[in-house]
Order: C-alpha cells, then sequence, then structure tokens
C-alpha cells in the first residue's frame, strides 16, 4: 500500500478554500529554528522543539552563579490529577492597561489562563476559560495519573510578524480558543479541535497559520491523532488511521520544509494499514489534508512493545548539511538519528544513526530511559549537539561526568559526521537530578529543572498502579540548575528556594529571565539585580 492510500482525509469542518501546503519558501526560519524576538512562543521555544533561546545575551556563563530569585507569585489555579502549570509562554510589547509589559502566560490544569508581568510577577489579567462542549464537564480529576481531565498541551503565541498576535489555548473540553494578548478576553468562537473531551493533547505547534497537535494515550474516548486547525478558514483537518499514544511532551515538531514528526507509543502494528506504533511519524500539510509521507519503526519494535519501552519523545529537527535531520528517543535509552528525507532508509527500519543504550540498562519502563523532549544547539566552533534527560544510572561512560546518578539528569551528546553521516558522541552527563524535566539552552549554559517528581507507576508492594495522590506524597521539591553547556559544569542551583515539585511544567527563558511554575500554584522567576 503507497503513502497516498493510508494519508488522512477526514474530520474536515468549514466551508472556505483551504490554504496553499507548507513549503520551504513559506516557512519563516524563526519560527523553524529559533525567535528573533527576546520571547518564548510554544513549547521548547520553536516549531523545531530545540529548546535553544539565541537571543539571550544578559544571563552568561560567567554570571549565571549569580542568579537570583527575583520573584514568586502563588495564583489560585487547581490541580488535576499532578498536573498544575504547562510550562510559562513569554511575549514582549504586549499592550496592557498598564502600558506595553513583557508577559509571561501560563496555562493552569483547570482552564484557568494567567498573564504575569515578567518584571514584578503581577497578575495582569487572569481567565477562566469557560465549558464550550455539549459533553458534560466530568466531575473530579480523572482516574490515576495519566486520564486526568485537565488541560494538558503548552498554548501557542502567534509569530512577532503576525498582523494580530494572539494566544491559543486548547482547553480540556477538547476546543481551541483564541485571545486577546491584552486583555485574556476571546477574541473568536471557540473551535472544537478533538472530538470528545478529555483527550490529553500535547504541545500545540502554529507555523503559516496552521495549528497542529497530537493526543496520547486514548484518554476520553479521544482517537490518538494528529490534529490540524487552519485558523484561515477554520477548518479541522484529521490524520488517519488512529495510532497508539501520541505523548511526546511538547507535540509535534515541524522541519524547515513543513514537515510534520511525531513518535508513537505501543500498540498494534500493522505498516500496511498505516498503524505504526513504537514508530516515528511524518506527515505533511497540504490543501487541508494531512498524508503519510515517511516513517521509521526501530528494528526490535516488537520487542519494545512488549516490554512497554515507547517511543514517548517529542523529535527535535536541524539542519545538517543542507537538509533537515531529526533526532529522538524513547523509554528504551537509545538515540536515534534519521534524515528527513528517507528516515528509516528502503525497509523504514534503518536510520542514519541507531546508538547504543544510553542509559535504561535495568530495562526499566516506569522511572529509567528518556522522556518528554529533547533540545539541540550549536556552539560557537559549530558542533551542534543533543540534549535529553534520563532517569537512571547513564548505561555507557562520558568523556566528562559528575558522579552516580541514581534518579538521572541530562546527558549531552556530539553530532559527528562518520562515514559521510551524522551520528551522536557522548559528551557529558549531569550530576545527580530527581526527575529532571527536558533541558533549554541560551548563551552558552544549560538550564534544567529536576522536577522532584516521583514517578513510580507500578504499586510493587501493593499491586496495582500508584494513584496521583500517592506519587504527589513521594514526591520532593524542585531544584532548577545551569550547567556549562560545553562540559555540564554545574554554574547555579537554587538549593532549597523552591517549595513544591513539578510535572511536566517545563522552563523557559527570555531576556535574562528563567521561569517555570510548580505544582502548589507558584510561578517562579529567576534572574539577575
Amino acid at each position: 500500500m503507497s503513502f497516498s492510500q493510508v494519508s488522512s482525509r477526514i474530520r474536515s469542518l468549514g466551508l472556505l478554500p483551504s490554504i496553499a501546503g507548507l513549503g520551504c519558501a513559506l516557512l519563516c526560519p524563526a519560527l523553524a529554528h529559533g525567535q528573533s524576538a527576546p520571547e518564548w512562543l510554544t513549547s521548547s521555544a520553536d516549531a523545531a522543539r530545540d529548546g535553544w533561546q539565541r537571543t539571550e545575551s544578559k544571563i552568561t556563563p560567567q554570571n549565571v552563579s549569580k542568579l537570583q530569585l527575583l520573584w514568586k507569585t502563588k495564583v489560585p489555579t487547581k490541580t488535576m490529577g499532578m498536573l498544575s502549570f504547562r510550562e510559562p509562554l513569554l511575549v514582549s510589547g504586549v499592550k496592557t492597561a498598564d502600558g506595553a509589559r513583557t508577559l509571561a502566560i501560563v496555562a493552569g490544569a483547570a482552564n484557568d489562563v494567567y498573564a504575569l508581568d515578567v518584571e514584578n510577577g503581577k497578575v495582569i489579567w487572569q481567565t477562566k476559560l469557560k465549558w464550550a462542549s455539549e459533553k458534560p464537564q466530568e466531575a473530579g480529576e480523572g482516574q490515576g495519573f495519566i486520564c486526568t481531565n485537565a488541560l494538558s498541551a503548552t498554548p501557542v503565541v502567534s509569530p512577532v510578524d503576525a498582523p494580530v498576535r494572539r494566544l491559543y489555548v486548547i482547553t480540556s473540553d477538547g476546543y481551541l480558543r483564541t485571545m486577546d494578548l491584552a486583555t485574556g478576553q476571546e477574541s473568536d468562537p471557540p473551535l472544537q479541535m478533538l472530538p470528545l473531551p478529555y483527550g490529553k493533547p500535547y504541545g500545540l505547534n502554529l507555523v503559516n497559520n496552521v495549528i497542529f497537535t497530537v493526543t496520547g494515550q486514548g484518554c476520553g474516548g479521544v482517537p490518538n491523532a494528529l490534529y490540524a486547525v487552519n485558523l484561515a478558514n477554520r477548518k479541522l483537518t484529521v490524520s488517519a488511521p488512529p495510532q497508539a499514544g501520541l505523548w511526546g511532551t511538547a507535540g509535534p515538531a515541524i522541519g524547515s520544509d513543513g514537515t510534520i514528526y511525531f513518535a508513537s507509543g505501543d500498540g498494534a502494528y500493522d505498516a500496511a494499514a498505516g498503524k505504526l506504533s513504537t514508530s516515528v511519524e511524518a506527515f505533511t500539510f497540504s490543501n487541508d489534508t494531512l498524508t503519510l509521507k515517511d516513517y521509521y519503526s526501530p528494528s526490535n519494535h516488537v520487542w519494545l512493545t512488549r516490554r512497554d519501552l515507547d517511543m514517548n519523545v517529542t523529535p527535535v529537527v536541524f539542519p545538517w548539511k543542507g537538509r533537515d535531520v531529526l533526532v529522538t528517543s524513547g523509554k528504551e535509552g537509545r538515540y536515534f538519528v534519521m534524515d528527513s528525507k528517507s528516515m528509516g532508509g528502503a525497509d523504514h527500519l534503518t536510520p542514519l544513526f541507531r546508538s547504543e543504550l544510553y542509559s535504561n540498562k535495568n530495562v526499566n519502563f516506569q522511572t529509567e530511559g528518556t522522556w518528554g523532549s529533547l533540545a539541540s544547539w550549536e556552539s560557537k566552533d559549530g558542533t551542534r549537539w543533543v540534549l535529553g534527560p534520563t532517569g537512571g544510572e547513564t548505561a555507557v561512560p562520558f568523556p566528562k561526568s559528575y558522579g552516580s546518578t541514581p534518579n538521572g539528569g541530562i546527558i549531552a551528546l556530539k553530532v559527528q559526521e562518520k562515514n559521510g553521516k551524522p551520528e551522536l558522541e557522548p559528551a557529558w552527563a549531569s550530576r545527580d537530578m530527581t526527575t529532571s524535566e527536558p533541558p533549554i539552552i541560551a548563551n552558552g549554559i544549560v538550564f534544567v529543572l529536576a522536577g522532584g517528581e516521583f514517578t513510580g507507576q507500578a504499586n510493587d508492594a501493593e499491586g496495582g498502579l500508584f494513584s496521583a495522590e500517592e506519587r504527589i506524597k513521594r514526591s520532593v521539591p524542585a531544584k532548577l540548575f545551569a550547567l556549562d553547556a560545553l562540559t555540564g559544569k554545574e554554574l547555579f542551583s537554587s538549593g532549597d528556594q523552591i517549595t513544591s515539585f513539578l510535572h511536566q511544567a517545563g522552563l523557559s527563558i527570555a531576556d535574562g529571565k528563567v521561569m517555570f511554575g510548580t505544582f502548589d500554584g507558584t510561578i517562579y522567576c529567576f534572574g539577575l539585580k
């Protein structure tokens, strides 16, 4: 069966003509691989999901040790399961009633959105987004720690060169909201993006006036799929057939030619029918149609599925030798480098590079391996780097390391050319961190949150799974670290200044401000005085 035969052409809503496809000439480079202003507008900084803030100049490796807690603000957010906030979005030049301000916009798990002045932590506006679905809202927080009925996707802000800049949020009822940045009011009617509430979408991505997201774990009965909304005509398109869980926390990544990438978890595998569990998939969007372009399945995907070692990480995309390459990982602890022009070769099983195990030598499906999303940057000497969070001890020696890591940390890999192909070479492994969130990079510094979350799933002592309440009780306060991006050496630690843990909340940085939120409803801002 050809790719065109397994293309997705379902659930189109609206009457206006669709926009043109995402071509390389139309995709703004600032969106694909960084920002042109000191802002943080989407999950992992940009459409390519590289977590690299290119505009930072105030915080340097020389002065980062003087980082201080500038302010913290507690807001009346309601937690849902283990979720409190998504990563803050940082938007400059917003014309509020108090004048032009740089705002930190934070979405809460219970459909509350807050905008804070980054200079002092003052809440400029807060909005409770009302339930829009015809389906009744459920009481409570869902079941367990997986399907929590929460707002789960990091919002996105339109780019700096948009005619009118807006904030886009997908609430737990499955509706896409368009909000005024200055007031928090909805500027357009809600648009149904998911067929049912509580679908657990992940980071929204906005490129060329189209918003994309993926859903994971079948929550609320929502099919796991790639969803696209064309903002020009408000038309929705959904990929088919449904997949296994698509739960890289940063959502889909998008390359410079507009190709959309995501990884899938364990489930049924039937490539001829387009069911691609434990794989990396690539789609194109054109004329309001999503089409499967290519895919890569690890050669041991059957074994990975049996051991619950999902490919659960948002890929990162970056340029290399005139073309896009992408890197991803998963709970197995192995990394993969793929060519955007042929992800897995003719057999879809052969990437450019398949690493040895960098972590998870214990084949642990719940607390080891790689989770969430990756990061990538390029140092002044032209070296391309890839970084990722890891659980447990590393499985191979790293040239630089900083002691045992029973709880995991961050690993850094160099992209090196060998026999004309890019390969990954271990460079450094960080100090021990309790449940490290995905790192971000700015001005030669790696910032990372040791989130403090207890990530155990199976309760071996009592049987069954840990409840969200049990995992919350076992979690510890988070810590913010700054590491030298070239060596992994610790340059700063927040010590005991943070009083709660966080779950998939994430970091953002712009214009000398490092920000995040924690489970107890507190939003923190670190910087230089």
